[in-house]
């Protein structure tokens, strides 16, 4: 499993906060591609100026289950459900029941290996969902936390199948925001960190005091 680190460079002349965001997943239904929004998995609040601060993680990802929801940027997601999933090993997870009137709601409780399409995971949202509440899906990294936090999140429907492929590419924003929010990157400057060919890596991030990032990677 690849492992990869983050370290964030302040070269301003006053303390700076970032955000931490995974590039949004390919998911797909039927083929066809599925609008999908990142959420902010990991706030460096204060980082100060020339006082690095960094984070280790590896590529595991969880799906993601959330009800009653909806996805709109600036909204925090919180992660009712997960279920940790290999996409290597083509998991699929079942979303199969969900009790409008209590708490039984949820994913099954055995994953189904190899039957997702090659490097993904797949969520089968075979419960029905109730009338008039929202559903969202997608998937939650652990950066800098104890717990998944939501990275990225779409809106669902009941009795389809999504095909997930997580990307190993990651947004590092400027601001402060709390977990869970959903940002629209399209608006937003920022450094983009792109592991992709690289099981063992560290990526330094550098702002620097007009504002620009530049990315660094060792090995390079």
């Amino acid at each position: 499993m690849a492992v990869w680190t983050i370290e964030i460079v302040n070269g301003g002349a006053k303390a700076r906060s970032y955000a931490l965001l995974p590039a949004p997943p390919d998911v797909t239904l039927d083929g066809a591609p599925v609008a999908v929004w990142p959420a902010v998995c990991a706030p460096f609040d204060y980082v100060e100026p020339n006082a690095p601060r960094a984070t280790t993680f590896s590529e595991a990802v969880q799906a993601l289950f959330a009800f009653p929801a909806k996805v709109e940027v600036e909204r925090v997601i919180k992660a009712a459900f997960t279920a940790p999933v290999n996409p290597l090993a083509r998991d699929l997870v079942t979303i199969t029941h969900m009790d409008h009137e209590g708490p039984s709601r949820g994913f099954a409780e055995k994953l189904t290996a190899g039957a997702a399409e090659p490097g993904h995971f797949a969520i089968d949202t075979k419960a029905d969902f109730p009338e008039g509440d929202g559903v969202v899906l997608g998937m939650t990294k652990q950066i800098d936390s104890n717990e998944p936090v939501p990275a990225a999140v779409f809106d669902a429907r009941p009795h389809v199948t999504y095909q997930i492929r997580p990307r190993p590419v990651f947004h590092l924003v400027e601001g402060r925001y709390v977990r869970g929010k959903v940002l629209d990157l399209s608006a937003k400057g920022g450094a983009v960190i792109d592991f992709t060919g690289r099981e063992r890596a560290k990526a330094t991030v550098v702002q620097a005091a007009d504002g620009v990032f530049s990315v660094t990677y060792d090995p390079a």
